[in-house]
């Protein structure tokens, strides 16, 4: 059991820790399957299998001090860098 600070009993880690697939996101990993897909299934493009293990490992490392941090990138890259009134 941890002692967590905002909780007045004891939680277990387990509970507040999120849960990854394979050591990365939902999201990290269903992107990486659909690059996959399409690049070597689809298109036929066997050289970009080299790109897409650096990038799951480059999100396992992103992933091993912060779980969140994925999610974060994603979304600072998804939102608009102008915002009009």
């Amino acid at each position: 059991m941890v002692d967590m600070r905002p909780y007045s009993q004891k939680v277990h880690r387990s509970l507040l820790n999120r849960e990854l697939m394979a050591g990365i996101p939902q999201v990290g990993l269903l992107g990486l399957i659909v690059m996959s897909v399409l690049f070597l299934y689809i298109l036929r493009m066997y050289f970009m299998a080299v790109p897409v293990i650096m990038l799951y490992f480059i999100m396992r490392f992103l992933t091993s001090n912060d779980p969140w941090m994925v999610d974060i990138v994603l979304g600072s890259i998804q939102q608009k860098d102008v915002y009009l009134p």
